[in-house]
């Protein structure tokens, strides 16, 4: 680990003078920066990612529209939604601020806590007809460029369809349609093992080393060396759990390698490892990489031992909304030496403080526990920070920060 000079500067602020919130602002986003950040609201996933060369990608928008003791608190206050919030947060943090769009929105799957949850007592959009939550209302404060999803592949809405999913789906079809043809969105279905569907459009050419990789969506897989797919998990007629069908990709930017895959599984219904489960393999074109984050909100049923063994990251993010997240075997295996070597650093937007208690000495190895997360990984790729950003404030200021290089 090696110190930056901001990080050395943040450090001296801290110990010896009164900063007040406005003081200490993340500093300003810059050309050839990679920042990725991980939206706090308390009630579900978010991730605003800024390449190099000034694109958006939003990557899932959550409201899981509940007051239950189970899940953690909202997140600053409740004077706004989850989707209000999240767009707020990036209107700070776009270089465009409130001008800004987003030319890509990953959805990586169809559950609540990913795209909003749509019920009779949503408030509706005068405009287009739709329900506001999660994805669809940030699309309506924030002009959507381009958005992709995994489409309705093992998804009937038919009699066999899932009730729930139908009517999340209804909603935010309507959504896409009314947007396609009022604001020029444009709407594509993910395709597995591309390399181009997902990539800077202001200056492409400025920066070769960058490059988003399509890993896997409804149980296919890309291959590890080139663009085709490798595994085709499903077939038709199936009718898989939708966290099996969750999208993923890898970011790379030189030496700097990041995943996010939604909730794909990878430990079966007895607890024991499954090696045919998407984490097992998806695992191999996933590879090893810097930074990951913890696949289904590290759920009991997730992170297997294989899987941690071929990833390596010196860095796990969580994503944690409710008291189940995440689960102590799951702790166990990502900080194992057994697993793999070397030192390794776990953060999360948020740990219900029942499973803190019942986590006991494991809860030592959280850096942070509470927060937006911020990786800023600087031109070349063989450096990155993170920051820790107060998420009870909405001026959001820098409570902390850590400084790696990549491998």
């Amino acid at each position: 680990m090696h110190t930056t000079r901001y990080s050395l500067i943040l450090i001296l602020t801290l110990l010896f003078s009164p900063l007040s919130a406005q003081d200490n602002q993340l500093p300003p986003w810059e050309k050839g920066d990679l920042d990725i950040h991980f939206i706090s609201t308390g009630r579900g996933n978010s991730t605003f990612v800024l390449m190099p060369d000034g694109t958006t990608l939003l990557i899932d928008a959550g409201d899981l529209n509940s007051e239950s003791e189970r899940y953690t608190p909202p997140v600053p206050d409740r004077s706004k939604t989850p989707g209000q919030w999240i767009a707020d947060y990036i209107q700070q943090f776009h270089p465009e601020k409130k001008n800004g769009t987003l030319d890509y929105v990953l959805v990586t799957h169809y559950h609540d806590d990913h795209i909003g949850n749509f019920t009779p007592q949503s408030k509706t959009d005068i405009k287009g007809g739709y329900k506001l939550s999660g994805i669809t209302e940030v699309g309506s404060i924030i002009p959507i460029r381009k958005l992709i999803d995994s489409g309705s592949d093992f998804r009937p809405l038919g009699e066999k369809g899932n009730s729930y999913l139908i009517g999340q789906l209804e909603e935010y079809r309507k959504f896409i349609r009314f947007q396609e043809k009022t604001n020029g969105m444009a709407y594509e279905k993910f395709r597995v093992g591309s390399l181009s569907q997902i990539k800077p459009v202001k200056d492409h050419a400025a920066y070769p080393d960058f490059v988003v990789k399509n890993l896997f969506s409804n149980g296919e897989i890309a291959a590890v060396s080139d663009s085709t797919i490798a595994i085709r998990k499903f077939k038709e007629g199936d009718l898989p759990p939708e966290n099996d069908l969750s999208s993923g990709i890898r970011i790379s930017y030189g030496a700097f390698d990041f995943y996010t895959g939604g909730d794909i599984p990878g430990i079966g219904h007895t607890g024991a490892p499954d090696n045919e489960s998407m984490e097992s393999l998806a695992a191999p074109v996933i590879g090893n990489v810097d930074v990951a984050t913890l696949n289904h909100h590290g759920n009991r049923n997730s992170q297997n031992e294989f899987y941690v063994r071929t990833l390596q990251p010196r860095v796990w993010i969580g994503q944690n909304w409710t008291i189940r997240h995440p689960g102590e075997e799951v702790l166990r295996r990502i900080m194992s030496p057994y697993l793999y070597p070397g030192e390794r650093d776990l953060f999360t937007n948020a740990l219900h403080p029942v499973n803190e208690s019942y986590l006991g000495d494991l809860v030592k190895h959280y850096k942070s526990k509470k927060g937006h997360i911020v990786i800023r990984v600087y031109p070349g790729g063989d450096r990155y920070d993170l920051f820790i950003l107060d998420d009870s404030s909405a001026e959001r200021p820098v409570v902390g920060s850590y400084s790696y290089k990549s491998k």
